[in-house]
């Protein structure tokens, strides 16, 4: 056994998830991610979703003796989780409770820049799911919250300040709800009417709005009708678009040539946005597509490792069903 788990090993029949899996959260690919990441001693890393340090232990057993690990997380609970957990990596690990978006920063302030490989696994973590009174879970009784950290505002906060043609394109382009207007003008109306109070009456009203169609269109479908009212709203609260486009943009930034970057989404807005990101960190030219020579001068930042998304095996889906949704892609600094 390595220092904070099994050491991780090139070819294993079973997936090394549930290795690193704790009741506050499963991670996902460990074996893709060390493999790709390239995890070795005396190299740097940055786990830029910390979470319940899954990853982050699995980084530092595939890189023992010697390489050191800076993981960062939003969420207070997630950043006690995980400093219990790997208290026994001493000075080779430290965690930062803060925005993986602003990833260069914090990188520059710990003196932990340029790295050679640079994580992030987005969207909600197990816990964060699982916790009633956090408020992402619709089949639960929980506040108002959705909040991943304190740097963000709490849903009933923002449903007092949200105008209604604001709310409309978060539930259309975030939730992708087709009847967003309707169901914008329902939770607001009853927000204000004193009638919401927990998730619980949140999910009462998108029931009695949309029907038995997750996307409002009468269509009967596998998906409760409240699961993408909750998603869009949840990545409205905390940014988890904007800050997903931050990390990406600043990858050529916080890794040393040579090094890779692993992204880990969790919906096709994730993805999208991940996939067009490396895309255009890959291009050699940036000129509009009518310009009859190059006149940008830009150069590749870097070369895309994965020409399709990597998905979880039929062994760890078994494992873990929640890692079906799961993509994986990964670029090297040029």
């Amino acid at each position: 056994m390595g220092l904070l788990g099994a050491v991780i090993r090139r070819e294993f029949s079973v997936p090394n998830t549930l290795k690193y899996a704790t009741e506050y959260h499963t991670p996902i690919m460990v074996d893709e991610v060390i493999r790709y990441l390239q995890v070795r001693p005396g190299a740097r890393f940055v786990d830029g979703t910390a979470g319940g340090g899954g990853h982050s232990a699995a980084i530092l057993d595939a890189g023992a003796p010697s390489a050191q690990l800076l993981s960062i997380d939003r969420d207070p609970e997630a950043i006690a989780q995980v400093q219990a957990r790997l208290a026994g990596a001493g000075d080779r690990f430290r965690v930062v409770q803060g925005n993986y978006g602003d990833v260069e920063r914090i990188c520059a302030e710990n003196d932990f820049s340029p790295v050679d490989g640079f994580l992030v696994d987005a969207g909600v973590s197990s816990h964060q799911l699982d916790e009633a009174e956090r408020g992402f879970s619709f089949r639960r009784a929980g506040p108002l919250d959705m909040r991943m950290g304190p740097d963000a505002p709490s849903l009933a906060e923002y449903l007092a300040d949200v105008e209604p043609r604001e709310l409309m394109r978060v539930l259309s382009v975030y939730g992708e709800i087709r009847s967003a207007k309707r169901v914008a003008l329902a939770i607001l109306e009853a927000f204000e009417a004193g009638k919401l109070h927990s998730t619980v009456d949140l999910t009462a009203v998108v029931e009695d709005t949309i029907g038995g169609g997750a996307r409002g269109g009468g269509q009967k479908t596998k998906i409760h009708p409240a699961t993408l009212v909750f998603q869009g709203l949840r990545i409205a609260i905390n940014r988890e678009l904007d800050t997903l486009e931050a990390a990406v943009r600043a990858i050529p930034k916080v890794v040393k040539p040579g090094g890779r970057a692993a992204f880990i989404s969790f919906h096709s807005l994730e993805d999208r946005i991940v996939k067009h990101g490396f895309r255009e960190l890959a291009n050699d030219c940036v000129c509009p597509p009518d310009f009859p020579i190059c006149a940008c001068d830009e150069r590749a930042k870097v070369k895309v490792l994965t020409s399709r998304a990597l998905t979880a095996g039929p062994a760890e889906l078994e494992q873990n069903p929640r890692a079906r949704s799961a993509k994986l892609r990964v670029v090297e600094v040029l």
